[in-house]
Formats: C-alpha cells, sequence, structure tokens
C-alpha cells in the first residue's frame, strides 16, 4: 500500500517507484579488456549483479532473461504461477507490459552483444532470447526501421569489438 501524505489540497497518495530496465538489466559480460603497460592483454573480471533487486521473482526473472529465456509461459511456469498472474504482478512492479519489458531487454541484450562481440547474428539471436536469426531481423527492422546489421554497424565504436567477454551458456 502506498502511503498518504496530507497536503494543501488535502490527502493524495504518493506515486509508486516502478523498477526500470536499467535496474533489471544483467550484463552478458563476465570481463573486460585492458591493456598493461608493455601492451599486453589482460582480462579483469566483471561483478554480475545476480540479484539486481533483492526481489526473488523478480530477479529469476532478470536472471532469465539475461540468459535468453524471454518466453512468458516458461517463466511463468518455472514460478508455479499462471501466466495472467505472472503478467499482472510484472506490470504492477514495472509499470509496463511483461511483453514491452521482454522487448526493450531483449534488444538491449541484443545491442550490447552487437556492439561488443563477434558473435555471429545467430549466436546473438539465441542469447538475446529471439528464437532465431530470421526472427531476430524481422524484429530489428519493425521497432528499430534497421537491420541488425545495420545496427551494428552504427553502435559499434573503434576498439569496442572484443572489449568484453560474455559469460558462457
Amino acid at each position: 500500500m502506498l502511503p498518504i501524505t496530507k497536503t494543501k489540497k488535502g490527502y493524495e497518495m504518493a506515486t509508486p517507484k516502478f523498477l526500470t530496465l536499467d535496474d533489471l538489466y544483467i550484463s552478458p559480460f563476465v570481463s573486460r579488456r585492458v591493456y598493461t603497460e608493455d601492451g599486453d592483454v589482460k582480462w579483469v573480471p566483471m561483478e554480475r549483479n545476480l540479484a539486481p533487486t533483492g526481489i526473488s521473482v523478480i530477479d529469476f526473472i532478470a536472471r532469465s532473461m539475461a540468459e535468453g529465456h524471454s518466453d512468458m509461459d516458461w517463466l511463468a511456469q518455472q514460478l508455479g504461477c499462471s501466466r495472467q498472474h505472472m503478467l499482472g504482478w510484472f506490470r504492477t512492479m514495472t509499470g509496463m507490459s511483461a511483453r514491452d519489458f521482454r522487448h526493450a531487454y531483449m534488444f538491449r541484450l541484443a545491442d550490447d552483444l552487437l556492439r561488443y562481440t563477434s558473435m555471429t547474428y545467430d549466436e546473438v539471436a539465441r542469447r538475446a532470447g529471439f528464437t532465431s536469426v530470421s526472427v531476430l531481423s524481422q524484429q530489428y527492422r519493425k521497432y528499430r526501421h534497421r537491420t541488425a546489421h545495420e545496427v551494428r554497424k552504427a553502435i559499434r565504436q573503434p576498439r569496442d569489438e572484443g572489449r568484453y567477454r560474455a559469460y558462457a551458456l
């Protein structure tokens, strides 16, 4: 229940704070490339916060999506609840439909993989939760109005490729 505060105009309920994509996003990377004084490459481990909110159900969903499990029916089954119950609860926590959040999460994960790795488009699709490379391409064209290849070229900066290593599935 939201707290009620007294204002000059009477009593008002506080505005709820929703969890955002940034709150829930789990990076796919486990180490980053650094250069030693000699110019050699060294890999430094990165901490992955696998429990970004401390709310076990939400953190399970975030971890599952980070591992490419984006099917809402599968997630609901793993949580032992109905799909409708999970979708309603998810909207309450994030203020977004699970579908919109799922798309945003999958695109962010795919963008990171496209920018920082040399993974094939098929690998990126699988890791980001798209069912196939053709679905990845279709979704990028539909929502980003560009192909995955065009997105990779547009967001990749010099020395980005290979900057991070992704965890192994």
